[in-house]
């Protein structure tokens, strides 16, 4: 991996860099080491650009800062990002660690752990293989992921990544409209970016994964009915963005949704407020759980359409539990059930068919009776409460159902809830292989793949048991009151307030409104504005909206996007949740054969045949690629051309880091998950960079001058004052360091011998700020240690965010330096000249003592007392 884009032939862009799109990546560079592709990826080289503004490998959904309440559904052994001897694919199998065998590697000190904060390194340590490792730590093993796949990159594939927003897609004439561009013209498409020159994409895979989206009619005036009554609305959202700061200690809130959401939620509104869960073990319940609040909670009443949570996971749910081969839902059956142009209704057709196989497998499982939905009793569990009016009643179903749902997949025999989970996780396999949207008759718009996927997950990707016991012990505390199924909620204009009534009679009337569920995925919505320019760009646009699944991409079974035309774009491909394909998610548990790593596979030997065929095409007629980012400059621009480095300027800043140790790899990481680009130089091979700082570029010392806005020396001061001062001519640079040791003591003691210092009066900063005249030196960063960087990083406004202090002489260095120190997470405190930077050095005034903004200030006043 390097930072200069040798003249390759073919180049790639992936506009998202999160896991699906890596496992994509790592699946393509397997197969390009492969003998027969080496020998022709070494005439036409390929080059890859991940366009993400989130961190590389976890992409926007799994933040390595986010709180450690949420977790994830799956236990750490059930996880794994990859492929294994099962997967049943063309390509070669790399197998790697599933998230609890890479756990204990970092235990072990076989793998290098990906992070030095001692928090999430502590939750690292501790994950044992049947725990629910927090989606923090799940972000760091797929940032490891990342490293790993850029690592074992053979030397004719390069990766770029560019911390950026796609903002639509072009052919690249920038004249044809996209749908007019045919297999035979040599396409090539446009990728343009929000803050900078557009990238030229011989072939372009869009994988953006997971979006919010713009408020519906609905929402929008839910939202402005709130605003108009002094209430609170919040809208569908990831747990992390949830205003829950809106939601006073007491208020009266009503919660549509129960999936894993509102799990995620209430966990933030319990514990993530103070309250306290303790064991209250009981006969026959030895799990069972109380609530100790803190006063800060709100009163949640909670209801959804089947008005119960998502089912637990079940005790040992990999072992053995009976379904063999499918007999009912084969390829067979399906192809006889088929009409006349080969589709099918998915209630009709395709339901039966499951409800037969679930009669087959899984002991216990109830037939419908005449007339009804076969698969209801599994879909509405309490549709029996309908017109029993009573919110006593409804109470006691919700809790029983939990109840007894724990039981049957916790305790005693689980067989049968064991059973139904693996059916129904290789039935949604085989329907992933046999169900493209495209094969769904007209009129079966809804209900595949969004209310197969809705039951799927209902049934199996449910909750950790202990958070359905935290919710029982809520509802015994009062935090918690169960509305039951089909809750209807109005907003009342004669009240100012929401009313909310479940089907069997409980009601709430409150003047707050969560909505718990994640936005819904609709392009035309979509808050990505490249996903709504896809349908809606006019004579541009580049694909169409699903009939089968409305709101998303249609894609082929291959994954290339649908035009409006109705013909496959050439070179252009998409997957995610805003596609029509079934979702399939990113990663899986391990030895299933799972669906995601086959399609990766599939997808990734698709695209580096085509990069090859393009590539060799290319070389025959003698073409030379273009060069990236052909074009004007924009602004916050780096353009790396052929060796050629043109300086950027402006925000958002690009950092480097000379000497990537322990504080220097810590500040490079912290860097990359606030969506800062950073270029990394030091003595260890590019390779071995790019596995231990996944997405951050390894250069030459003389190009982070010339590359980066900030250049952050973490090198011993000693090899520091004997830097060549061209390298950072021109340059605002940190000055991490601190004088240690006998070397440094020497180097200190020559520099002041060299500048007339007899006296020692200059500071440290100030002796390197002399052996650098041309770069602008502040003072930072050496009064933090390095695992602390990591971990005590805040959002701008809370009021124990760390302070870092700076001293320097250039206000616009010192103006720089402090908008990165904000931007990873710490409040800037500026303490004067350089030669105040002496008060920063180890054993002086403001070295330690002090945390908080508040608190330098209060120990900057102690010194002037004492002095």
């Amino acid at each position: 991996m390097t930072s200069r884009i040798s003249p390759a032939r073919t180049r790639l862009v992936l506009v998202g860099g999160g896991p699906r799109a890596i496992g994509v990546l790592e699946r393509l560079g397997a197969s390009a080491a492969q003998p027969a592709a080496a020998e022709r990826l070494a005439r036409t080289p390929l080059h890859v650009d991940i366009v993400d503004p989130h961190m590389p490998g976890a992409g926007r959904i799994w933040r390595a800062h986010e709180s450690p309440l949420l977790l994830m559904n799956s236990r750490a052994a059930d996880v794994s990002i990859h492929p294994d001897e099962t997967v049943d694919c063309e390509g070669p199998v790399r197998t790697g660690p599933s998230l609890a065998e890479w756990a204990e590697g970092i235990r072990r000190g076989t793998i290098a752990a990906p992070t030095a904060g001692t928090e999430r390194l502590a939750e690292i340590e501790a994950l044992q293989p049947t725990d629910f490792a927090s989606r923090r730590v799940q972000a760091l093993y797929l940032e490891w992921f990342f490293g790993q796949v850029l690592a074992a990159l053979p030397s004719t594939v390069s990766v770029a990544v560019h911390r950026t927003t796609a903002t639509a897609v072009r052919s690249a004439d920038g004249v044809r409209p996209a749908a007019a561009v045919g297999p035979a013209d040599g396409t090539a498409w446009t990728v343009e970016l929000e803050d900078r020159a557009p990238l030229h994409a011989d072939l372009l895979l869009l994988a953006a994964g997971h979006t919010d989206s713009r408020p519906s009619a609905e929402r929008h005036q839910l939202a402005v009915f709130a605003r108009r009554h002094g209430g609170t609305y919040l809208a569908p959202s990831q747990a992390s963005d949830a205003q829950l700061d809106l939601l006073a200690p007491g208020q009266d809130v009503i919660v549509r949704g129960m999936g894993l959401a509102f799990i995620d939620l209430m966990a933030l509104l319990s514990e993530g407020r103070g309250g306290v869960f303790e064991p209250a073990p009981l006969p026959g319940d030895p799990d069972r759980l109380s609530y100790r609040p803190s006063g800060r909670e709100p009163r949640l009443w909670v209801g959804s359409r089947r008005g119960v949570p998502y089912h637990s996971k079940v005790r040992d749910e990999g072992a053995p539990a009976g379904p063999g081969d499918l007999v009912h839902v084969t390829a067979e059956n399906l192809r006889a059930r088929e009409d006349a142009q080969g589709r099918l209704d998915f209630r009709a057709d395709v339901v039966p068919l499951i409800a037969a196989e679930i009669r087959r497998w899984v002991p216990g499982a109830p037939s419908a009776a005449p007339g009804e939905d076969p698969l209801a009793w599994l879909d509405d569990p309490l549709s029996w409460l309908e017109g029993e009016a009573h919110p006593q009643v409804t109470r006691d179903a919700v809790v029983r159902h939990i109840e007894t749902d724990l039981h049957a997949r916790t305790r005693g025999d689980a067989s049968s809830a064991r059973a139904l989970f693996q059916l129904l996780l290789r039935l949604h396999g085989v329907l992933v292989d046999q169900l493209p949207a495209t094969r769904l008759r007209p009129g079966a718009q809804g209900d595949y793949p969004r209310w197969w996927h809705s039951l799927f997950s209902f049934v199996d990707s449910g909750p950790p048991p202990h958070r359905l016991h935290q919710l029982l012990a809520l509802e015994r505390a009062g935090v918690v009151r169960f509305l039951g199924p089909r809750v209807q909620v109005r907003a009342e204009e004669s009240t100012g307030r929401f009313t909310a009534r479940g089907a069997a009679g409980a009601h709430v009337t409150a003047d707050a409104l969560l909505d718990a569920f994640l936005p819904e995925a609709s392009l035309v919505e979509s808050t990505n504005p490249l996903l709504r320019d896809l349908v809606t760009g006019g004579s541009a646009a580049v694909g169409r909206e699903s009939a089968a699944t409305p709101g998303s991409l249609e894609v082929d079974a291959r994954h290339s996007v649908i035009g409006p035309d109705g013909t496959a774009r050439p070179r252009l491909w998409a997957v995610g949740p805003w596609t029509s394909e079934l979702p399939i998610g990113a990663f899986a548990r391990p030895h299933t054969n799972a669906p995601c790593h086959r399609r990766n596979d599939a997808l990734g030997r698709e695209l580096l045949e085509a990069a090859l065929r393009h590539g060799e095409a290319a070389a025959s007629q003698g073409e030379r690629a273009p060069s990236q980012g052909a074009g004007a400059l924009r602004h916050g621009e780096t353009v790396l051309r052929h060796g050629e480095t043109v300086r950027r300027t402006g925000q958002p800043a690009r950092l480097g880091v000379m000497g990537p140790g322990k504080i220097g790899r810590a500040l490079a990481r912290t860097a990359l998950r606030r969506g800062l680009e950073v270029r990394v130089s030091g003595r260890a091979p590019a390779a071995a960079l790019a596995a231990a700082l996944p997405g951050a570029h390894p250069v030459e010392v003389a190009e982070l001058a010339s590359t980066c806005e900030v250049v952050a020396i973490t090198v011993p001061l000693h090899v520091a004052l004997t830097l060549d001062p061209a390298t950072l001519h021109g340059a605002v640079v940190i000055d991490a360091t601190n004088p240690w040791g006998e070397a440094d003591a020497a180097a200190v003691a020559a520099a002041r011998r060299t500048l007339g210092d007899a006296e020692g009066l200059l500071s440290t900063s100030e002796l390197l700020a002399a052996h650098l005249p041309g770069a602008r030196v502040v003072k930072t960063l050496n009064h933090i240690g390095y695992h602390d960087v990591e971990d005590q990083g805040r959002e701008g406004g809370d009021p124990h965010r760390r302070a870092i202090a700076l001293a320097a002489d250039d206000p616009q260095a010192a103006d720089a330096v402090a908008a990165l120190l904000h931007r990873i997470g710490f409040e800037p405190v500026r303490v004067g000249t350089l030669a105040a930077g002496r008060q920063l050095e180890p054993g002086a005034g403001l070295f330690a003592g002090w945390s908080t903004s508040e608190e330098l200030s209060e120990r900057r006043r102690e010194l002037v007392r004492v002095a």
